[in-house]
Parts: C-alpha cells; structure tokens; sequence
C-alpha cells in the first residue's frame, strides 16, 4: 500500500510521528527548519519540491530550509518582492493555493519572476502556534492543478503541530544563546575585575583609576576591554 492510499488519519499520525521525531532531535531551529521540508516532499509525491520558513514579527525570515535549489531561488524571489503566497499564508494566516503560476493574478510581480523556474503550481499553509503565525510550509509542482483538498489537508495538518515543535526549537535556541551570552558577560566582569585589582597592586591606583586606566588602554590600542583585561591578568604587555 502506498502512502496516498493510506486513510487520512493513519497517514496524518505516521507523518506527525514521524515530524516530533525529526524536530524534536535537532540540535537548532535551521536544522528542524530543514527538517520539515523534507518530510513535507515526502508526503506528497508530486511535489517538485518544498519549504519551510520561519519569519519575524516584521516579516524578515530568520530560518529557512528547502529541498531543492529551484525552492530556495521560489523563496528568495518572494522575499526580494515582498509578495508570493508564503508570505500570504504567514501574513493573513491561512492556506494560500496556485492552480497555475502562469495565471495566478493575486502576485503579479512574483509569478512573472518565477515563472522562468518552471515552476507551475504551489500550496503554502500558515506556521501557527499560539495563535500567532511564525512562518510557512510551502510545496512546488512542475505541473498546474498538482494539489488536491486532501493535499490541502495534508500540509495543514502537518504544519500544525510543525509551528509547536519549531517555536520550542527556537525558545531553546534563544535559551542557549542568552546562557552563551550571560557566562561571556560574567566571565568579562570577573577579568576587568581581576585586572583592576593587579593595577591597583602594582601602580598603586584607587579602584576607580585602576578601571580608568583600563578603559583608556582599550582606547588607546582599539581593542574591546575584555581583551585588554585579559593581557593584564595573564602577564601579556599592553603597552
């Protein structure tokens, strides 16, 4: 039995097993980004391709992943016009379809632009989680009136528990790098703090002027405090 033989339900409980496995394993957001365009081919074999954007608040992608190249060049188009239908399907949170990209009218200035990639058809659904869209599971087909409403079906579903997983990827993602950033920011701290002491030992200086000191090297050799710190603390000249 092939997949599109599958019932619906069966075949929308394998592919959401099979998408936590994927995401959920990735060590970041660009990772699971990739990810799930690849399963979003997957689950329809007349894709010619598929992808997966996450977009800012302002409408900026921040992570983006796709199958096939021709799917990067659909995307960058998108995102150099400021018109497609993913950047619908994000902005009005709801699934946008193409029967036929040579007649399509709702896009004219990327349709046109895309047009040369062979490109024929196209389904885009909504990234939601929260009631807030964060981004756009699109596939692509050489061929006009590819998708069906079960394909229809197929991507929204996918896309559902897709924008879940993806949003807990990007809050670990932003954890990390704000435990990254605080353990930097200490570890600066507690060198200025070491070098201000080794001055006030040596020059004789206050606490104050020990730190002015300092801060007029990092002037003087434009170089970041830290770095002039550091050269104190472990003997390295300065001067």
């Amino acid at each position: 039995m092939t997949r599109t033989d599958l019932p619906l339900a069966q075949e929308l409980a394998e592919l959401t097993a099979r998408l936590a496995d994927l995401l959920l394993t990735r060590e970041s957001a660009e990772d699971a980004v990739q990810s799930l365009a690849q399963a979003a081919k997957e689950a329809m074999p007349h894709a010619s391709g598929a992808g997966a954007t996450l977009i800012d608040p302002r409408g900026h992608k921040t992570s983006t992943g796709a199958t096939d190249e021709v799917v990067l060049e659909a995307d960058r188009l998108q995102y150099e016009i400021g018109q497609g239908l993913c950047l619908s399907a994000w902005a009005e949170d709801r699934t946008q379809v193409i029967e036929d990209i040579e007649t399509e009218t709702r896009w004219p200035l990327w349709t046109r632009a895309v047009s040369v990639l062979g490109l024929r058809s196209a389904l885009s659904s909504p990234l939601t989680t929260g009631g807030t869209p964060i981004g756009a599971l699109k596939v692509y087909s050489d061929r006009p009136g590819t998708f069906t409403d079960r394909d229809v079906r197929i991507l929204e579903m996918l896309a559902r528990p897709a924008a879940v997983m993806l949003a807990n990827v990007q809050a670990r993602d932003a954890a990390e790098r704000a435990s990254a950033s605080m353990s930097e920011a200490v570890s600066d701290r507690d060198a200025i703090n070491m070098a201000t002491g080794i001055l006030m030992e040596r020059e004789r200086l206050s606490p104050d002027d020990a730190l002015l000191r300092i801060v007029s090297l990092s002037r003087l050799k434009q170089r970041a405090l830290r770095d002039i710190a550091q050269d104190l603390v472990t003997g390295r000249s300065v001067l």
